[in-house]
């Protein structure tokens, strides 16, 4: 019996879109008419998913590569020896995956800059009138200016003040994140702050939450769990102590009411205090309305399914080929991605609760 994760991939997430329609806000990116447009489109899709079991990769989670420019203390999903997607390979991926349907994607990683078709994936997808967003470390912001003009949403990673990031990820980083999230905020993109609470930073949330309120924008939170390809696993050295970390969650769900910028929502911190305790997910969406693709090609329910069984792969099969042969869990033990587990919600249609504030 396997228990995964759900889906670690985009998804209607917590942050308001920008107040500006299509024309105003950059070459390529959704303004107010294109979000309306993606929610009906999303909906729909969910409906035939969940009613006719008509599944689609509406959502899609792409790792280019798993290589990376750090090499952070806690980080298990760096390899530098990976493969990276071909990038005539990739490309054609991206027109298949919008003949089937898909509405969005999130560049992943490792880190997704640094692979060298990077700008032109994210501008292949926009052509396609596809959502783009992407989770970085935020380095190489300022070398890819151009391309963030035409990303939705830029997610980026921030451990805490400068001396407990810098710890973690090499002196001068945090710097250079602030300073790539200031410049996508400046380039008109949607940016969270993300944090991972682990043992060594656990403590430090409240100065994230002040760096996001700095920039005007949201933070999210979730615990560094053993195995980030597999969010099921025990904790791991480097996970936060239990205490800590539930006191950390309790006060984010006070902060969140209080009107600071938390971008969880208020059940799905609930959910996530319950870590490292098993907590099952309903409905799950895993294969069903979004998938992840690795950097060999191989098709995973879940940005955090374990990458050790065998996959169907995109560049053997064709997408439509691996998306039907796709694994599509019904036993999922627990989620400890906030983003994966609101998604869960709006794949069960529980749209009161996502919208929840108390």
């Amino acid at each position: 019996m396997h228990h995964l994760p759900v889906v670690r991939s985009d998804r209607v997430e917590s942050f308001s879109p920008p107040a500006t329609d299509t024309d105003a806000s950059g070459p390529g990116r959704f303004g107010l008419k294109d979000y309306a447009v993606y929610t009906g489109k999303l909906a729909t899709g969910i409906v035939a998913s969940r009613v006719a079991k008509r599944h689609r990769p509406l959502m899609v989670n792409i790792e280019p590569t798993h290589r990376c420019n750090l090499d952070c203390t806690y980080c298990d999903k760096v390899d530098p020896r990976s493969p990276q997607m071909e990038t005539g390979a990739a490309l054609r991926m991206i027109d298949e995956l919008a003949e089937m349907g898909t509405l969005s994607v999130c560049f992943d990683g490792g880190e997704p800059l640094v692979h060298p078709g990077i700008e032109q994936f994210v501008r292949r997808a926009k052509f396609h009138g596809m959502r783009v967003s992407m989770s970085t470390n935020g380095l190489l912001i300022a070398r890819k200016r151009s391309l963030f003009e035409c990303v939705d949403l830029v997610k980026i990673s921030i451990d805490g003040p400068e001396q407990v990031h810098d710890a973690g990820r090499g002196g001068g980083t945090y710097a250079k994140a602030i300073a790539g999230a200031r410049l996508a905020v400046d380039l008109g993109c949607s940016v969270a702050l993300r944090m991972t609470l682990a043992e060594h930073n656990a403590v430090h949330f409240e100065e994230v939450l002040a760096a996001a309120k700095e920039l005007g924008v949201a933070a999210l939170f979730q615990p560094a769990v053993g195995n980030i390809m597999n969010g099921s696993d025990a904790p791991a050295p480097h996970s936060p102590a239990v205490v800590a970390y539930r006191a950390a969650i309790d006060a984010l769900k006070e902060l969140k009411l209080q009107g600071e910028p938390v971008a969880n929502e208020l059940f799905a911190l609930e959910h996530l205090r319950n870590w490292p305790d098993p907590e099952p997910v309903p409905y799950c969406s895993g294969g069903r309305i979004e998938v992840a693709i690795g950097p060999d090609g191989g098709m995973f329910p879940c940005g955090r399914t374990g990458r050790g069984a065998p996959a169907p792969n995109v560049f053997e099969l064709g997408v439509r080929l691996a998306f039907e042969r796709v694994m599509r869990p019904t036993d999922c033990a627990n989620c400890w991605c906030t983003l994966t587990y609101s998604g869960c919600y709006l794949y069960r249609g529980d749209v009161l609760r996502l919208l929840t504030r108390r």
